[in-house]
């Protein structure tokens, strides 16, 4: 009996050894989707990558630069697929159909026919629940086709909302290529680096680590040393302080130190790094008219200096602060302020004004003297291609509609749209902007009708989109022989109204697009709608409306959730836009100083190569005009409520389509200011 058991033990150890031996491992992996596997944990240092799995093939193989793995082609053959969605175009399930031949033209390398079914998917079905993977795959597609431009623009979006690690990996590593395409070494570095921090494993791991320390050899000290820091016990760490470790090793005694290089303090000689030190000039409003909107912007600086001498313990700044005593009808003493600061306080950057007229004096100082100059809201100030130290971070009017536009024809789905608009500056120009950005995505503007500024009888603008007060439908109802319970809905030629105006107005408008009978139609509005008096005026007339801004306190992204409970804890109230354009303009300025920036040349190349910038207005590129390009909020009144959607990211392809137009000259202004403040 003994010898039984022995004998039955024996066998199970050499079984239970037999299975976990022949356990596959990660590289025997057939093909398997992008979030099939979770996360390793983080580590300090990391082996040499080991050889790609044979079953998984590149998008684009042999093209020389990194690119997805290829997707596992559906069981069903991409023939039967086509015959199928020929047939049936209206089938219930022909978005699925047109995935699943995308699918089999990118596991077969055809990538240009493939981001062609993926948009076909996205204009035929723009409310299918597929259409956020569709913006995935034709992302992924694009950059491997060489597409670079257009890809940017997809993966930006789908990375917007994307969850999944392993996904935003892939994401991050496509953008990181693009960036590397058109020469942007630095946020080519950044990309591939998240990338690697959000998969360990992530597909082409080898190409990736060895573009990481090509490109480490090729950017400026400060920023291989800002790099260092961002991702310090991550998987590129160790790659990152070997470039660094041998940048050092050719800086030989004797030699001149590099324009990025400060002398040598003690605190080198120990070891620890060197203080950075910046005088940074703060040029606001801080009293008169404007002095409130003034206050809360500094209230903004002040939190992002909190937060970033918490995040870069060496960093050392100097805050010079000075009233520029402007309104909207005079600079006050923008130019003199600017010029103190410059050549007196020796600031290597500055911040603000934030009146059009106080900012375009202090620029002309500012390009003068060469000192970047970033303003946090000036909206009507004209951006001069030839003032290269002068750069802007607010919302436009061109964003405001290019945002609104894309949310609306690639999310709502809608097609036809009506404009009804004031007759002023702001009305004029966000109608011409809308009515482009809908036109270059296949939409049409089929109504556009004006009303005089400060109108308040809206009876003319309601007869000319086609509505009718109940008589007149009561007419219309007995000249077709209905009855009173026959169901009859008034037919319109547009689906959704646009309605560029502020709170104040749109709460008198609403209520008759109702009253002449103008039902199923979704209103419209840009940034001028974003105010709680919409809801308590407003009532059920503005139900479902739909409208942008640059930010918004009650959105849970966790970069918006941080900045509105520590500023209420700091400053008793609850942060508005004005608190966030401050916040953002200095956040930027302190990472370039936090670089290594070290003197204004710096500052402004930073500002001039800013990409993929997290601000708690969201993500945020400096455009070729030094204006600003961001994602906008997309809010909604829900159940008495304005929530967040989503963020949205303004089609960049849409800027060259505006030629002529005033867009640089203003946005709507943001509520909390008092009109007579612009």
């Amino acid at each position: 009996m003994h010898n039984a058991i022995l004998k039955f033990m024996l066998i199970a150890s050499l079984a239970a050894l037999l299975v976990t031996g022949c356990k596959p491992g990660p590289d025997s992996q057939t093909t398997p989707g992008p979030s099939a596997r979770p996360p390793a944990p983080e580590a300090k240092a990391e082996t040499p990558p080991a050889p790609e799995p044979a079953a998984r093939k590149a998008l684009a193989e042999g093209s020389g630069s990194w690119s997805a793995p290829a997707p596992a082609a559906p069981r069903k053959p991409p023939a039967a697929l086509r015959a199928n969605f020929e047939k049936n175009p209206a089938a219930r399930d022909a978005d699925k159909t047109l995935l699943d031949i995308a699918k089999h033209e990118l596991a077969r390398g055809e990538l240009e026919s493939a981001a062609q079914s993926l948009e076909r998917l996205q204009e035929k079905f723009p409310l299918s629940p597929l259409y956020p993977e569709s913006v995935f795959y034709r992302g992924l597609a694009l950059q491997a086709s060489g597409r670079h431009d257009e890809a940017w623009i997809s993966l930006r979006s789908s990375l917007s909302r994307e969850t999944s690690p392993e996904r935003r990996a892939l994401l991050e590593a496509s953008l990181g290529a693009v960036y590397e395409m058109r020469g942007e070494p630095y946020p080519a570095l950044l990309s591939y680096a998240r990338a690697l921090r959000s998969d360990r494993e992530i597909f082409g791991k080898k190409m990736l680590i060895e573009r990481i320390e090509a490109l480490a050899g090729e950017i400026e000290s400060h920023k291989l040393r800002s790099a260092v820091g961002r991702f310090a016990g991550t998987l590129v760490d160790p790659y990152l302080q070997a470039a660094l470790a041998g940048r050092k090793g050719q800086e030989k005694p004797g030699q001149p130190a590099p324009k990025d290089a400060s002398p040598q303090s003690e605190a080198d000689k120990a070891g620890a790094p060197p203080p950075v030190i910046g005088r940074v000039g703060i040029m606001l409003p801080l009293s008169g008219a404007a002095g409130a909107a003034g206050g809360r912007v500094y209230e903004g600086i002040q939190l992002a200096l909190r937060h970033s001498l918490a995040k870069y313990p060496n960093l050392r700044i100097q805050l010079a602060i000075r009233d520029t005593k402007s309104t909207a009808h005079s600079g006050g003493d923008a130019a003199e302020v600017a010029a103190e600061l410059i050549e007196k306080e020796k600031a290597l950057a500055l911040i603000g004004p934030l009146l059009t007229q106080a900012a375009e004096d202090a620029a002309r100082v500012a390009n003068r003297l060469k000192t970047p100059m970033l303003t946090p809201f000036a909206v009507r100030m004209r951006m001069n291609p030839d003032s290269t130290w002068v750069f802007r971070n607010s919302i436009t009017n061109r964003l405001q509609a290019q945002g609104l536009a894309a949310y609306a024809v690639q999310h709502l789905g809608v097609r036809r749209f009506a404009v009804l608009y004031p007759a002023e500056r702001d009305g004029i120009e966000l109608t011409d902007a809308f009515t482009r950005a809908v036109e270059n995505m296949g939409g049409e503007v089929v109504k556009i009708v004006s009303f005089p500024d400060k109108a308040t009888d809206f009876r003319a603008q309601m007869l000319a989109l086609g509505g009718m007060d109940d008589r007149q439908l009561n007419r219309r109802r007995r000249s077709l022989g209905l009855g009173r319970s026959d169901p009859y809905r008034l037919p319109l030629n547009f689906e959704a109204l646009f309605v560029p105006v502020r709170h104040e107005e749109a709460v008198l408008i609403a209520p008759q697009v109702l009253f002449y009978n103008m039902r199923a139609v979704r209103l419209l509005g840009g940034s001028g709608w974003n105010n709680p008096r919409l809801l308590e005026h407003g009532e059920r007339y503005v139900e479902g409306a739909v409208f942008v801004d640059g930010f918004f306190p009650g959105s849970a992204e966790p970069v918006v959730a941080r900045f509105v409970r520590e500023f209420r804890e700091n400053f008793k109230k609850t942060p508005d836009i004005f608190s966030a354009l401050g916040y953002d303009a200095a956040q930027i300025i302190f990472a370039a100083l936090a670089g290594g920036a070290r003197t204004r040349e710096d500052v402004r190349r930073h500002l001039a190569a800013l990409r993929g910038f997290e601000g708690v207005m969201g993500l945020t590129d400096m455009g070729p005009d030094n204006d600003a390009q961001r994602q906008l909020f997309v809010l909604s009144v829900q159940e008495k409520k304005i929530r967040h959607l989503q963020m949205v990211t303004p089609p960049r392809r849409f800027e060259s389509a505006l030629p002529g137009t005033s867009w640089r000259e203003g946005a709507l202004l943001p509520l909390a200011l008092n009109p007579a403040t612009q």
